[in-house]
Protein backbone atom coordinates (compact mmCIF):
# COMPACT_ATOMS: atom_id res chain seq x y z
CA UNK A 1 0.00 0.00 0.00
CA UNK A 2 1.15 3.87 -0.62
CA UNK A 3 1.56 5.94 2.06
CA UNK A 4 -1.16 9.00 2.16
CA UNK A 5 0.07 11.60 -0.38
CA UNK A 6 0.96 15.16 0.80
CA UNK A 7 -1.08 18.17 -0.91
CA UNK A 8 0.37 18.90 -4.38
CA UNK A 9 -0.43 22.49 -6.44
CA UNK A 10 -0.39 22.03 -10.18
CA UNK A 11 -0.19 24.26 -12.84
CA UNK A 12 -2.34 22.46 -15.49
CA UNK A 13 -2.05 24.53 -19.49
CA UNK A 14 -3.21 23.78 -22.66
CA UNK A 15 -3.22 24.65 -26.07
CA UNK A 16 -0.82 27.02 -26.22
CA UNK A 17 -0.48 26.63 -30.15
CA UNK A 18 2.63 28.42 -31.18
CA UNK A 19 2.45 29.54 -34.96
CA UNK A 20 5.20 28.99 -37.03
CA UNK A 21 6.74 32.78 -38.40
CA UNK A 22 7.03 30.99 -41.93
CA UNK A 23 3.67 29.85 -42.14
CA UNK A 24 2.12 30.90 -45.44
CA UNK A 25 -1.23 31.26 -44.02
CA UNK A 26 -1.71 33.28 -40.44
CA UNK A 27 -3.37 31.21 -36.99
CA UNK A 28 -7.56 30.48 -36.39
CA UNK A 29 -8.82 34.18 -35.73
CA UNK A 30 -8.48 34.39 -32.04
CA UNK A 31 -5.48 32.16 -31.39
CA UNK A 32 -2.45 34.60 -30.27
CA UNK A 33 -0.82 31.17 -29.55
CA UNK A 34 2.61 33.85 -30.48
CA UNK A 35 2.11 34.62 -26.78
CA UNK A 36 1.32 31.62 -25.31
CA UNK A 37 4.66 30.67 -23.63
CA UNK A 38 4.86 34.23 -22.38
CA UNK A 39 1.68 33.43 -20.88
CA UNK A 40 2.85 30.28 -19.23
CA UNK A 41 5.00 32.09 -17.34
CA UNK A 42 2.58 34.93 -16.11
CA UNK A 43 0.45 31.71 -15.27
CA UNK A 44 2.96 30.03 -12.86
CA UNK A 45 3.94 34.10 -11.81
CA UNK A 46 0.09 34.37 -11.01
CA UNK A 47 -0.05 31.31 -8.91
CA UNK A 48 2.87 32.54 -6.68
CA UNK A 49 1.48 36.10 -6.41
CA UNK A 50 -1.14 34.33 -4.40
CA UNK A 51 1.21 32.24 -2.27
CA UNK A 52 1.15 28.85 -4.52
CA UNK A 53 3.79 27.52 -5.51
CA UNK A 54 3.50 24.96 -8.01
CA UNK A 55 4.62 21.46 -7.35
CA UNK A 56 4.20 20.31 -11.33
CA UNK A 57 3.39 21.45 -14.63
CA UNK A 58 0.64 20.17 -16.78
CA UNK A 59 0.79 20.26 -20.59
CA UNK A 60 -2.53 19.25 -22.36
CA UNK A 61 -1.47 19.17 -26.27
CA UNK A 62 -1.19 21.68 -28.73
CA UNK A 63 2.11 22.97 -28.04
CA UNK A 64 2.17 24.20 -31.70
CA UNK A 65 -0.50 25.15 -34.49
CA UNK A 66 1.56 23.29 -36.87
CA UNK A 67 3.94 19.89 -35.75
CA UNK A 68 4.64 19.59 -39.46
CA UNK A 69 6.14 22.93 -40.05
CA UNK A 70 10.23 23.99 -39.97
CA UNK A 71 10.00 25.69 -36.87
CA UNK A 72 7.65 23.26 -34.55
CA UNK A 73 11.09 21.31 -33.08
CA UNK A 74 12.51 24.87 -32.04
CA UNK A 75 8.73 25.70 -30.66
CA UNK A 76 8.59 22.57 -29.09
CA UNK A 77 12.47 23.24 -27.16
CA UNK A 78 11.66 26.63 -26.77
CA UNK A 79 8.66 25.93 -24.70
CA UNK A 80 10.50 22.68 -23.07
CA UNK A 81 13.60 24.81 -22.08
CA UNK A 82 11.49 27.53 -20.29
CA UNK A 83 9.16 25.65 -18.54
CA UNK A 84 11.68 22.89 -16.93
CA UNK A 85 14.10 25.85 -16.47
CA UNK A 86 12.01 26.75 -13.94
CA UNK A 87 13.24 23.53 -11.46
CA UNK A 88 9.43 22.63 -11.48
CA UNK A 89 8.73 19.02 -12.60
CA UNK A 90 6.98 19.18 -16.12
CA UNK A 91 4.55 16.24 -17.83
CA UNK A 92 3.38 17.23 -21.34
CA UNK A 93 1.00 15.09 -23.30
CA UNK A 94 0.93 16.17 -27.23
CA UNK A 95 -2.07 16.73 -28.90
CA UNK A 96 -3.55 16.61 -32.63
CA UNK A 97 -1.51 19.21 -33.94
CA UNK A 98 1.58 18.07 -32.60
CA UNK A 99 2.10 15.86 -35.44
CA UNK A 100 5.38 14.07 -33.70
CA UNK A 101 4.47 13.09 -30.64
CA UNK A 102 7.34 11.23 -29.77
CA UNK A 103 9.41 14.74 -30.06
CA UNK A 104 7.20 15.92 -27.66
CA UNK A 105 8.00 13.03 -25.64
CA UNK A 106 11.58 13.34 -26.20
CA UNK A 107 11.68 17.01 -25.08
CA UNK A 108 9.80 17.08 -22.45
CA UNK A 109 11.10 14.01 -21.08
CA UNK A 110 7.36 12.59 -20.53
CA UNK A 111 7.11 8.84 -22.49
CA UNK A 112 3.89 7.09 -22.34
CA UNK A 113 2.72 5.44 -19.37
CA UNK A 114 2.86 5.89 -15.33
CA UNK A 115 4.48 8.95 -13.72
CA UNK A 116 4.82 8.88 -10.04
CA UNK A 117 5.09 12.68 -8.96
CA UNK A 118 4.55 13.57 -5.09
CA UNK A 119 3.13 11.06 -3.88
CA UNK A 120 0.68 10.46 -7.23
CA UNK A 121 0.43 8.22 -10.10
CA UNK A 122 0.07 10.44 -13.76
CA UNK A 123 -1.37 8.50 -16.58
CA UNK A 124 -0.07 9.74 -19.65
CA UNK A 125 -1.82 8.67 -22.87
CA UNK A 126 -0.75 9.51 -26.49
CA UNK A 127 -3.56 8.63 -28.37
CA UNK A 128 -2.94 8.03 -31.95
CA UNK A 129 -5.01 9.41 -35.23
CA UNK A 130 -6.92 6.75 -37.35
CA UNK A 131 -8.46 9.27 -39.47
CA UNK A 132 -8.78 13.18 -40.04
CA UNK A 133 -9.25 14.82 -36.52
CA UNK A 134 -10.29 11.15 -34.96
CA UNK A 135 -8.30 9.53 -32.33
CA UNK A 136 -8.77 6.17 -30.56
CA UNK A 137 -7.57 4.67 -26.90
CA UNK A 138 -5.54 1.82 -28.04
CA UNK A 139 -6.57 -1.69 -26.24
CA UNK A 140 -2.99 -1.96 -24.58
CA UNK A 141 -3.32 2.12 -23.18
CA UNK A 142 -7.02 1.10 -22.25
CA UNK A 143 -5.61 -1.78 -19.58
CA UNK A 144 -2.77 1.09 -18.27
CA UNK A 145 -4.94 2.11 -15.67
CA UNK A 146 -5.99 -1.33 -14.36
CA UNK A 147 -2.16 -2.39 -14.38
CA UNK A 148 -0.83 0.56 -12.64
CA UNK A 149 -3.91 0.05 -9.68
CA UNK A 150 -2.60 -3.60 -9.34
CA UNK A 151 0.65 -2.36 -9.02
CA UNK A 152 0.30 0.01 -6.81
CA UNK A 153 -2.41 0.06 -4.66
CA UNK A 154 -3.67 3.12 -2.78
CA UNK A 155 -1.53 5.52 -5.64
CA UNK A 156 -4.06 8.05 -6.00
CA UNK A 157 -4.05 8.00 -10.06
CA UNK A 158 -4.61 10.71 -12.52
CA UNK A 159 -5.57 10.75 -15.94
CA UNK A 160 -3.88 12.85 -18.52
CA UNK A 161 -4.54 13.01 -22.28
CA UNK A 162 -5.24 15.96 -25.20
CA UNK A 163 -8.95 14.70 -26.27
CA UNK A 164 -11.53 14.71 -23.80
CA UNK A 165 -13.13 11.81 -22.19
CA UNK A 166 -16.24 12.88 -21.15
CA UNK A 167 -19.05 14.85 -20.84
CA UNK A 168 -20.01 15.16 -24.54
CA UNK A 169 -19.51 17.81 -26.86
CA UNK A 170 -22.19 19.60 -28.41
CA UNK A 171 -20.32 19.92 -31.75
CA UNK A 172 -19.83 18.08 -34.81
CA UNK A 173 -16.08 18.10 -34.55
CA UNK A 174 -14.86 14.90 -32.47
CA UNK A 175 -13.52 16.38 -29.55
CA UNK A 176 -14.06 13.48 -27.60
CA UNK A 177 -12.12 10.21 -28.27
CA UNK A 178 -13.74 7.65 -30.55
CA UNK A 179 -14.19 5.36 -28.07
CA UNK A 180 -14.38 7.52 -25.23
CA UNK A 181 -16.81 5.20 -23.36
CA UNK A 182 -14.24 3.30 -23.12
CA UNK A 183 -11.72 4.56 -21.77
CA UNK A 184 -14.24 6.04 -19.04
CA UNK A 185 -14.65 2.24 -18.01
CA UNK A 186 -10.94 1.85 -17.69
CA UNK A 187 -10.56 4.99 -15.18
CA UNK A 188 -13.92 3.37 -13.33
CA UNK A 189 -12.59 0.32 -13.39
CA UNK A 190 -9.04 1.18 -11.76
CA UNK A 191 -10.61 4.20 -9.23
CA UNK A 192 -9.00 6.93 -11.46
CA UNK A 193 -9.58 10.40 -9.41
CA UNK A 194 -9.09 12.60 -12.18
CA UNK A 195 -9.04 13.27 -15.78
CA UNK A 196 -7.54 15.93 -17.78
CA UNK A 197 -7.81 16.40 -21.16
CA UNK A 198 -7.73 19.65 -23.50
CA UNK A 199 -8.26 20.49 -26.76
CA UNK A 200 -11.97 21.59 -26.49
CA UNK A 201 -10.62 25.72 -26.14
CA UNK A 202 -13.75 26.50 -23.88
CA UNK A 203 -12.92 24.51 -21.24
CA UNK A 204 -15.42 21.96 -19.26
CA UNK A 205 -16.09 20.62 -15.91
CA UNK A 206 -15.36 19.49 -13.48
CA UNK A 207 -18.07 16.71 -14.03
CA UNK A 208 -18.58 13.90 -12.38
CA UNK A 209 -19.21 10.39 -13.49
CA UNK A 210 -18.95 6.54 -11.64
CA UNK A 211 -16.61 8.03 -9.15
CA UNK A 212 -14.28 10.11 -11.59
CA UNK A 213 -14.31 13.81 -11.93
CA UNK A 214 -13.53 15.02 -15.49
CA UNK A 215 -11.97 18.53 -16.20
CA UNK A 216 -10.96 19.60 -20.04
CA UNK A 217 -8.27 22.64 -19.34
CA UNK A 218 -9.02 25.59 -21.20
CA UNK A 219 -6.65 27.31 -24.25
CA UNK A 220 -4.12 29.41 -23.15
CA UNK A 221 -4.16 30.84 -26.73
CA UNK A 222 -7.46 32.10 -26.59
CA UNK A 223 -9.14 35.13 -24.53
CA UNK A 224 -9.70 34.92 -21.84
CA UNK A 225 -6.63 32.88 -21.66
CA UNK A 226 -7.11 30.51 -18.93
CA UNK A 227 -5.56 27.77 -17.05
CA UNK A 228 -5.92 25.57 -13.85
CA UNK A 229 -4.78 25.43 -10.51
CA UNK A 230 -5.38 21.86 -9.38
CA UNK A 231 -4.56 20.68 -5.87
CA UNK A 232 -4.39 17.22 -5.23
CA UNK A 233 -4.97 16.15 -1.33
CA UNK A 234 -4.35 12.36 -1.44
CA UNK A 235 -8.29 11.31 -3.33
CA UNK A 236 -9.69 14.85 -2.96
CA UNK A 237 -9.33 17.24 -6.44
CA UNK A 238 -9.60 20.91 -6.37
CA UNK A 239 -9.54 22.75 -9.49
CA UNK A 240 -9.38 26.42 -9.65
CA UNK A 241 -10.08 28.53 -13.38
CA UNK A 242 -7.92 31.85 -13.87
CA UNK A 243 -7.90 34.04 -16.49
CA UNK A 244 -5.21 36.15 -17.66
CA UNK A 245 -7.71 38.98 -19.15
CA UNK A 246 -9.19 41.26 -16.91
CA UNK A 247 -13.42 41.72 -17.13
CA UNK A 248 -13.76 45.12 -15.17
CA UNK A 249 -13.84 47.92 -17.08
CA UNK A 250 -11.78 50.80 -17.49
CA UNK A 251 -8.88 49.55 -16.25
CA UNK A 252 -5.56 51.51 -16.60
CA UNK A 253 -1.80 50.73 -16.52
CA UNK A 254 -0.72 53.95 -15.60
CA UNK A 255 3.08 53.07 -15.49
CA UNK A 256 4.48 50.52 -18.11
CA UNK A 257 8.12 51.54 -19.11
CA UNK A 258 9.71 51.39 -22.43
CA UNK A 259 12.91 50.02 -24.26
CA UNK A 260 13.92 53.87 -23.63
CA UNK A 261 14.26 52.59 -20.53
CA UNK A 262 18.05 51.37 -19.24
CA UNK A 263 16.68 49.26 -16.44
CA UNK A 264 14.31 47.70 -18.99
CA UNK A 265 14.81 43.99 -19.08
CA UNK A 266 12.37 42.27 -21.95
CA UNK A 267 9.89 45.09 -22.09
CA UNK A 268 8.95 47.31 -25.31
CA UNK A 269 6.28 49.95 -26.00
CA UNK A 270 5.01 47.47 -28.43
CA UNK A 271 4.63 44.62 -26.44
CA UNK A 272 3.16 47.09 -23.50
CA UNK A 273 0.59 48.29 -25.79
CA UNK A 274 -0.71 44.86 -27.58
CA UNK A 275 -0.98 42.85 -24.45
CA UNK A 276 -3.10 45.74 -22.78
CA UNK A 277 -5.34 45.58 -25.33
CA UNK A 278 -5.37 41.48 -25.42
CA UNK A 279 -5.77 41.11 -21.56
CA UNK A 280 -8.91 43.55 -21.34
CA UNK A 281 -7.21 47.11 -19.97
CA UNK A 282 -9.25 50.58 -21.39
CA UNK A 283 -5.92 51.96 -21.94
CA UNK A 284 -2.06 51.93 -21.15
CA UNK A 285 0.45 55.24 -20.04
CA UNK A 286 3.92 54.37 -21.53
CA UNK A 287 5.95 56.67 -18.92
CA UNK A 288 9.71 57.00 -19.37
CA UNK A 289 12.54 58.45 -16.67
CA UNK A 290 13.57 61.76 -17.71
CA UNK A 291 16.72 61.05 -15.79
CA UNK A 292 17.92 58.41 -17.78
CA UNK A 293 16.12 59.84 -20.60
CA UNK A 294 18.41 63.05 -20.26
CA UNK A 295 21.80 61.30 -19.25
CA UNK A 296 24.29 58.71 -19.99
CA UNK A 297 23.96 55.31 -18.27
CA UNK A 298 26.75 55.96 -16.04
CA UNK A 299 26.06 59.41 -14.98
CA UNK A 300 22.37 58.43 -15.05
CA UNK A 301 22.83 55.87 -12.30
CA UNK A 302 25.33 57.42 -9.84
CA UNK A 303 22.54 59.47 -9.33
CA UNK A 304 24.69 62.60 -9.02
CA UNK A 305 22.61 65.06 -11.02
CA UNK A 306 20.22 64.90 -7.98
CA UNK A 307 22.72 67.51 -6.68
CA UNK A 308 24.56 69.03 -9.43
CA UNK A 309 22.43 71.67 -11.04
CA UNK A 310 25.62 72.32 -13.56
CA UNK A 311 25.28 69.37 -14.68
CA UNK A 312 21.58 69.08 -15.40
CA UNK A 313 21.59 72.77 -17.39
CA UNK A 314 24.72 71.41 -18.95
CA UNK A 315 22.39 67.83 -20.30
CA UNK A 316 19.15 70.44 -21.38
CA UNK A 317 21.38 72.53 -23.29
CA UNK A 318 22.62 69.69 -25.57
CA UNK A 319 20.86 69.04 -28.96
CA UNK A 320 18.34 66.31 -28.32
CA UNK A 321 18.68 66.63 -24.59
CA UNK A 322 19.96 63.39 -24.60
CA UNK A 323 17.63 61.14 -25.64
CA UNK A 324 14.29 63.35 -24.30
CA UNK A 325 13.71 64.39 -28.06
CA UNK A 326 13.53 61.20 -29.55
CA UNK A 327 11.47 59.58 -27.12
CA UNK A 328 9.08 62.79 -27.40
CA UNK A 329 8.55 61.76 -31.51
CA UNK A 330 8.33 57.89 -30.59
CA UNK A 331 5.53 58.77 -27.94
CA UNK A 332 3.57 61.18 -30.06
CA UNK A 333 3.94 58.36 -32.82
CA UNK A 334 2.31 56.12 -30.90
CA UNK A 335 -0.41 57.84 -28.85
CA UNK A 336 -4.27 56.92 -29.56
CA UNK A 337 -7.07 57.03 -27.19
CA UNK A 338 -5.68 53.78 -25.56
CA UNK A 339 -2.52 54.90 -25.08
CA UNK A 340 -1.32 57.34 -23.33
CA UNK A 341 2.51 59.20 -22.86
CA UNK A 342 4.05 60.62 -20.31
CA UNK A 343 7.38 60.71 -18.15
CA UNK A 344 8.52 59.35 -15.08
CA UNK A 345 10.18 62.51 -13.00
CA UNK A 346 12.45 63.34 -10.53
CA UNK A 347 13.76 65.95 -8.23
CA UNK A 348 17.26 68.03 -8.39
CA UNK A 349 18.89 70.38 -6.51
CA UNK A 350 16.65 72.58 -4.22
CA UNK A 351 13.69 70.53 -5.41
CA UNK A 352 12.75 71.66 -8.63
CA UNK A 353 11.38 68.96 -11.36
CA UNK A 354 14.04 67.34 -13.45
CA UNK A 355 12.50 68.50 -16.37
CA UNK A 356 13.51 71.00 -18.95
CA UNK A 357 10.93 74.09 -19.85
CA UNK A 358 10.90 72.55 -23.37
CA UNK A 359 9.80 69.45 -22.22
CA UNK A 360 7.32 70.14 -19.55
CA UNK A 361 4.01 70.31 -21.83
CA UNK A 362 2.67 67.90 -24.15
CA UNK A 363 2.48 64.77 -22.04
CA UNK A 364 -0.60 62.69 -21.10
CA UNK A 365 0.94 61.89 -17.39
CA UNK A 366 3.38 63.04 -15.30
CA UNK A 367 4.24 60.37 -12.65
CA UNK A 368 6.58 61.88 -9.53
CA UNK A 369 8.80 59.10 -8.49
CA UNK A 370 11.21 59.06 -5.33
CA UNK A 371 14.59 57.09 -6.67
CA UNK A 372 16.81 59.65 -4.49
CA UNK A 373 16.31 62.21 -1.94
CA UNK A 374 19.09 64.75 -1.78
CA UNK A 375 21.29 64.82 1.75
CA UNK A 376 20.27 61.94 2.59
CA UNK A 377 23.12 59.06 2.73
CA UNK A 378 22.43 55.56 3.48
CA UNK A 379 23.74 54.17 6.50
CA UNK A 380 24.47 57.89 7.48
CA UNK A 381 21.58 59.89 7.64
CA UNK A 382 19.00 59.27 11.00
CA UNK A 383 15.98 57.94 9.96
CA UNK A 384 14.14 61.33 11.67
CA UNK A 385 16.13 63.21 9.40
CA UNK A 386 15.66 61.26 6.25
CA UNK A 387 11.94 61.18 7.17
CA UNK A 388 12.10 64.85 7.69
CA UNK A 389 13.89 65.27 3.74
CA UNK A 390 11.10 63.12 2.46
CA UNK A 391 8.22 65.27 3.25
CA UNK A 392 10.37 68.50 2.13
CA UNK A 393 10.55 66.22 -1.43
CA UNK A 394 6.95 65.16 -1.33
CA UNK A 395 5.70 69.11 -0.86
CA UNK A 396 7.71 69.87 -3.85
CA UNK A 397 6.28 67.17 -5.45
CA UNK A 398 2.96 68.05 -4.84
CA UNK A 399 3.44 71.53 -5.70
CA UNK A 400 4.32 70.47 -8.88
CA UNK A 401 2.73 69.43 -12.36
CA UNK A 402 2.50 65.50 -11.33
CA UNK A 403 -0.43 63.56 -11.53
CA UNK A 404 0.81 60.48 -9.82
CA UNK A 405 2.83 59.89 -6.70
CA UNK A 406 4.44 56.40 -7.57
CA UNK A 407 5.69 53.98 -4.66
CA UNK A 408 5.55 56.91 -2.30
CA UNK A 409 7.50 55.17 0.50
CA UNK A 410 9.56 52.20 -1.19
CA UNK A 411 12.34 55.10 -0.73
CA UNK A 412 12.55 54.15 2.55
CA UNK A 413 13.21 50.00 2.44
CA UNK A 414 15.01 50.67 -0.69
CA UNK A 415 17.76 52.84 1.97
CA UNK A 416 17.64 50.74 4.69
CA UNK A 417 15.22 52.56 6.32
CA UNK A 418 12.12 51.24 8.47
CA UNK A 419 8.38 52.53 6.57
CA UNK A 420 7.33 55.65 8.34
CA UNK A 421 3.96 54.37 9.35
CA UNK A 422 3.40 57.63 11.01
CA UNK A 423 4.10 59.70 8.40
CA UNK A 424 0.98 57.65 6.32
CA UNK A 425 -1.86 59.95 7.39
CA UNK A 426 0.08 63.33 6.64
CA UNK A 427 0.77 62.26 3.27
CA UNK A 428 -2.74 61.01 2.35
CA UNK A 429 -3.69 64.31 3.78
CA UNK A 430 -1.68 66.30 1.15
CA UNK A 431 -2.52 64.09 -1.76
CA UNK A 432 -6.21 64.51 -0.79
CA UNK A 433 -5.53 68.86 -0.24
CA UNK A 434 -3.77 68.54 -3.79
CA UNK A 435 -5.69 66.43 -5.79
CA UNK A 436 -2.56 64.17 -6.33
CA UNK A 437 -3.21 60.13 -7.03
CA UNK A 438 -1.64 58.01 -5.09
CA UNK A 439 -0.07 54.88 -6.88
CA UNK A 440 -0.36 50.74 -6.33
CA UNK A 441 3.03 49.45 -6.82
CA UNK A 442 4.45 46.40 -6.27
CA UNK A 443 7.65 46.77 -8.33
CA UNK A 444 10.21 45.81 -6.01
CA UNK A 445 8.11 46.88 -3.06
CA UNK A 446 4.57 46.25 -1.01
CA UNK A 447 2.07 48.25 -0.75
CA UNK A 448 1.28 49.64 2.70
CA UNK A 449 -2.79 48.83 3.55
CA UNK A 450 -2.64 51.57 6.40
CA UNK A 451 -1.36 54.33 3.98
CA UNK A 452 -4.18 53.55 0.77
CA UNK A 453 -6.58 52.73 3.69
CA UNK A 454 -6.20 56.64 4.41
CA UNK A 455 -5.88 57.48 1.07
CA UNK A 456 -9.82 55.90 -0.12
CA UNK A 457 -10.85 57.55 3.42
CA UNK A 458 -10.01 61.09 1.75
CA UNK A 459 -11.20 60.41 -1.42
CA UNK A 460 -7.64 60.80 -2.76
CA UNK A 461 -7.33 58.74 -6.52
CA UNK A 462 -6.08 55.61 -6.63
CA UNK A 463 -3.23 54.93 -9.98
CA UNK A 464 -2.83 51.32 -11.08
CA UNK A 465 0.17 50.57 -12.13
CA UNK A 466 2.54 48.02 -12.95
CA UNK A 467 6.23 49.85 -13.22
CA UNK A 468 6.45 47.13 -15.74
CA UNK A 469 10.15 46.34 -16.86
CA UNK A 470 10.07 43.05 -18.67
CA UNK A 471 7.02 41.45 -20.75
CA UNK A 472 5.86 39.70 -17.78
CA UNK A 473 4.35 42.61 -16.34
CA UNK A 474 2.32 44.98 -18.64
CA UNK A 475 -1.31 44.77 -17.90
CA UNK A 476 -1.15 42.24 -15.19
CA UNK A 477 -3.32 44.08 -12.47
CA UNK A 478 -4.72 41.42 -10.86
CA UNK A 479 -2.34 41.91 -7.56
CA UNK A 480 -3.60 45.64 -7.26
CA UNK A 481 -6.86 44.61 -7.56
CA UNK A 482 -7.01 42.21 -5.10
CA UNK A 483 -4.94 44.57 -3.17
CA UNK A 484 -7.85 46.86 -3.30
CA UNK A 485 -10.84 44.11 -2.79
CA UNK A 486 -8.54 43.33 0.88
CA UNK A 487 -9.45 47.39 2.03
CA UNK A 488 -12.93 46.68 1.52
CA UNK A 489 -13.11 48.56 -1.99
CA UNK A 490 -16.26 46.27 -4.45
CA UNK A 491 -15.08 46.15 -8.22
CA UNK A 492 -18.91 48.61 -8.81
CA UNK A 493 -16.21 51.02 -7.02
CA UNK A 494 -13.39 51.35 -8.83
CA UNK A 495 -14.53 53.59 -12.32
CA UNK A 496 -15.02 56.21 -9.13
CA UNK A 497 -11.86 55.33 -7.04
CA UNK A 498 -9.47 54.95 -9.85
CA UNK A 499 -7.15 57.21 -11.56
CA UNK A 500 -7.19 57.26 -15.47
CA UNK A 501 -5.22 60.20 -17.57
Amino acid sequence: MCSASAPLDILVLSDLHEPDPAAASGPVSGRRGEWARLFAMRAIERLRQQGIEPGLILVLGDLVDDGNAPGAEAAWMRLAGQLLGTGIPVLAVPGNHDERPERVAALFNTEPGLHRIGGYGFLVFHDPRVAGDHFIRSDADLSLPQRAAADHPGLPLIALQHNPVFPAIASPYPYLLDNAGDAAASYRDAGVILSLSGHYHPGAGPAERDGVTYVTAPALCESPFGFLHLRLDGARATVTRHSLRHEEPGLCDTHCHTEFAYCATTVTAAGGIELSRMLGLERVCLVEHTFQLYFPRPYAWSFKWAGEPDAVAAAWSRPQRGRMAAFRAFAGAVRSPAVRVGLEVDLYGDGRLLLAPEDADGWDILVGGIHVIRDVTRNETPQAEAERLFLRDVEAYLASPIHVLAHPFRFFPWNGYRKPEHLYVEVADRLAATGKAAEVNFHGNEPEPAFFRACLERGVKIALGTDAHNLLEPADLSRHLRFLRDLGVADADLPHLLFRP
